[in-house]
């Protein structure tokens, strides 16, 4: 187990309810406040074994949790430094292998709000994956849906790609393990349900059968479909998910 699971663990924490990350911060010797902030969405100013964390009180629930994590993670690897975490530093969707500041405190925050050890059975128990079987563990664990998504990408073996796109295109993709190298095209195809998606109510779409073609651009892809399912973000983005249905897609271009 990771550091941030292994916290929860030893916390006896079994349920995503028991997730308190604000007893969770005292237990480690933080105080979490929110306030306004301006310039930055979170901050941390650690002392000795103290530290108080700055939360800014104008973000999105979730976004407030996940911060709060992220600076928490700051406080596990980098105790005794400060640091002013701007928007575009905290939960952006990149290679958790990373040893940059930031992405290691992003990792700690999601493994402390959608901790492995208790998601994997919430997958057993699920299933085939959907977008509202992600929806679902998303307002379970108090989390973002693009970061419950991406942690049960990483950790299914399901031919699925997790996709984020707005008019102007893939904005990020998250394949799977078993997809191999297989990645969407950049741009969106129109007669693809995700333009929908984009233009439509914050509501999950149904899963649509389309032809790979509208996804991917390789030579004679047309001949195999894939299943989609798509939801329009609060963001205002669309998240996808796509699946592959035939495993010979992925032999041939994978």
């Amino acid at each position: 187990m990771r550091p941030a699971e292994q916290l929860l663990v030893e916390l006896g924490v079994s349920e995503a309810k028991e997730i308190d990350l604000l007893a969770i911060a005292d237990c480690v010797g933080a105080q979490v406040l929110y306030r306004r902030l301006v310039g930055c969405e979170a901050q941390i100013i650690g002392f000795k074994d103290r530290a108080i964390i700055y939360v800014s009180d104008g973000a999105r629930p979730n976004r407030k949790r996940f911060s709060t994590g992220h600076e928490l993670g700051h406080w596990h690897h980098h105790r005794g430094q400060s640091f002013v975490c701007r928007s575009h530093d905290i939960g952006r969707p990149l290679d958790e292998r990373s040893r940059n500041a930031e992405r290691m405190a992003d990792v700690y925050s999601a493994d402390l709000i959608l901790p492995p050890y208790l998601i994997k059975p919430k997958l057993h128990s699920i299933g085939e994956t959907s977008l509202d079987a992600i929806v679902g563990l998303a307002r379970e664990f108090s989390a973002s849906l693009a970061a419950t998504g991406i942690r049960i990408m990483r950790m299914t073996r399901e031919p699925l790609i997790l996709i984020a796109q707005d008019l102007a295109g893939t904005k990020w993709q998250w394949p799977g393990i078993t997809v191999r190298s297989l990645r969407v095209r950049e741009d969106i195809d129109l007669r693809s349900s995700v333009s929908v998606s984009l233009a439509g109510v914050n509501r999950v779409g149904p899963i649509k059968k389309e032809p790979a073609s509208y996804w991917f651009d390789r030579r004679h892809i047309e001949q195999f479909d894939v299943g989609v399912q798509s939801v329009r973000t609060i963001e205002g983005e669309a998240l996808t998910l796509l699946r592959i249905l035939d495993p010979k897609m992925i032999d041939i271009y994978g």
